[in-house]
């Protein structure tokens, strides 16, 4: 049996109060090597020690920071000389990579039965595209979700208010995007951050080019777990995309079958739309928010959306 890595993020929610019970498990198995990092200091050292020890199977116990980074330094640095299979063990706040690709449960749990899965040679490959984010001459971004506009404020809303409060994690991200959309639509006092974007190529011609836009998200996941999925554009292409025009009109009315991904034969006329590209460029004039990590670009730096690259999963 070939070996299996298991990087762990001290730093993640869940990952501090599971590790004992991670390395526990890990330590009864001779094939499984180890490390825990302080946050994502030591990524880069952790992969190039994997790919030395012929790791074909990398287990990332984090949240969804925790797996782009490790995408984006491996394949930035070129770590790995074959690339192995990838496990999203969720122990992050929300983790909407691992509700599409990763393992479900408790993390010990759920990380054992997968190691004796993997034995008896039970476990299920999927493979998805990478979204890669690129902003002006930076090294790329690789990871799988992108929201700018009211989710940027959604997160910022979940974060103050719905994390705190105790929410599960699996609920979290569902909480935060409802209960915000309902606060601005209910109360005219609650405002979100639009988000200036300009497109420049990717884009259906009966968009306008560039203003003020209310919600722009892209992903190459499939689900985003708990039912909701707002894209529904059926055009080939491996990322999904959704944009709302600004100001947002008919927001109670929409709010229910976008979020599900059902289109309704009115969307059109009042600024909601979603398509499907492998390829965008744009200028997004402001913050956004890729895989629960903030980021800011500017117009003087054109942003490109690119899924280039694939990542092979096991579960």
């Amino acid at each position: 049996m070939t070996s299996v890595g298991l990087i762990i993020n001290d730093k993640s929610n869940r990952s501090a109060a599971v590790i004992d019970d991670l390395l526990h498990v890990a330590h009864r198995s001779n094939s499984v090597r180890s490390e825990v990092l302080d946050g994502i200091q030591g990524l880069g050292k952790a992969l190039s020690s994997m790919n030395a020890s012929k790791v074909d199977t990398l287990i990332i116990a984090g949240g969804d920071g925790t797996l782009q980074a490790t995408f984006t330094d491996m394949i930035n640095n070129r770590r790995f000389d074959l690339a192995p299979h990838y496990v999203a063990l969720p122990c992050g706040m929300t983790n909407v990579i691992a509700k599409d690709c990763g393992l479900k449960g408790a993390p010990a749990k759920s990380l054992d039965n997968f190691l004796w899965r993997r034995q008896k040679g039970e476990v299920s490959p999927l493979s998805r595209p990478l979204l890669s984010v690129g902003i002006g001459e930076q090294d790329p971004i690789h990871g799988f979700f992108l929201g700018a506009g009211a989710f940027y404020s959604a997160v910022k809303f979940s974060r103050s208010d719905i994390q705190p409060k105790g929410a599960k994690r699996s609920l979290a991200l569902v909480l935060s995007v409802l209960s915000y959309i309902m606060k601005v639509a209910t109360d005219p006092n609650n405002t979100f951050d639009p988000v200036d974007l300009k497109f420049l190529d990717g884009a259906p011609a009966e968009i306008s080019a560039d203003g003020l836009r209310s919600l722009f998200m892209a992903t190459t996941l499939s689900k985003l777990g708990s039912g909701i999925f707002p894209f529904w554009g059926d055009e080939p292409g491996a990322m999904a995309a959704t944009l709302i025009d600004h100001p947002i009109q008919k927001v109670i009315s929409a709010a229910l079958p976008a979020l599900r991904g059902k289109e309704r034969p009115w969307f059109k006329e009042y600024g909601y739309r979603s398509w499907r590209s492998d390829r965008m460029a744009l200028n997004i004039d402001g913050p956004f928010v890729f895989d629960g990590e903030i980021f800011h670009a500017d117009k003087a730096q054109p942003t490109s959306l690119e899924t280039t690259h694939n990542v092979k999963f096991l579960s």
